[in-house]
């Protein structure tokens, strides 16, 4: 049983003297894990977190881990390493893909958009676009918000609040008697025109992604991402 496709290196844990465990998120075939093998500063340099591989994986039956090699595609850690507030939004990202997926479940549609994210952040650290990209992992994860429409008038203006139990928007009138109940939706994540992200709208928007992130992958404190509390630790202490 093999198979060659791309991915992502988000995971390494040591195995033995020259061998680890890498989990790779791949355009394929979701999160997949192989052991690898680094007998050389060469191979070692390719297997390292961040990196973008071609990604060759073969075992006897479909059920055992396999071995696994790659041949270097792009280095996306070289691009955050030097800058905190990249390398805190990437460790985020791929902390909560972990949680956020289970190994070997397509999902193909996602590689995409967290590459673009990737390609995007070693350019630069956006703050709409991290936002951006968690709400693509809630989506394919099965538990999309639809914040484009009121849920109960279909109306797509005035929208202020979320619904904790639907993730539907709901607009001001509709939830102004329910205020306390809902949860506040930022407004550049509602407006059809760009707002500028305050730091309220920044602490809105990661409360909200918070709320759902919890309810679904982390489920107490336990389980939460210390990457993803590191950053937002990090996000709104910072001026970025």
């Amino acid at each position: 049983m093999n198979f060659q496709d791309i991915g992502i290196i988000i995971a390494k844990k040591p195995l033995k003297e020259h061998s680890s465990i890498i989990l790779l998120f791949t355009k394929e075939h979701g999160l997949h894990s192989g052991v690898i093998y680094e007998a050389s500063y060469k191979s070692r340099s390719i297997y390292q977190i961040g990196n973008l591989v071609d990604f060759h994986w073969k075992a006897r039956l479909i059920e055992h881990i396999g071995s696994s090699k790659c041949e270097l595609i792009k280095s996306y850690s070289n691009y955050f390493i030097s800058n905190k507030t990249k390398l805190y939004a990437f460790n985020s990202i791929i902390n909560i893909i972990t949680f956020a997926f289970h190994e070997r479940e397509p999902h193909n549609n996602f590689f995409l958009p967290l590459k673009q994210y990737l390609d995007n952040l070693a350019i630069s650290f956006n703050f709409l676009e991290y936002i951006k990209i968690e709400l693509e992992i809630l989506k394919h994860s099965g538990y999309e918000l639809q914040l484009e429409r009121c849920a109960v008038t279909n109306a797509n203006y005035d929208l202020t609040y979320v619904s904790p139990k639907s993730g539907k928007a709901v607009s001001t009138s509709s939830g102004a008697k329910y205020a306390d109940k809902l949860l506040p939706l930022p407004k550049f994540l509602s407006s059809a025109i760009p707002v500028v992200i305050d730091e309220q709208s920044k602490r809105q928007a990661l409360e909200l992604t918070s709320y759902f992130f919890n309810r679904y992958f982390f489920h107490n404190v336990q389980l939460q991402s210390v990457a993803r509390n590191m950053f937002i630790e990090h996000i709104l202490c910072t001026k970025t």
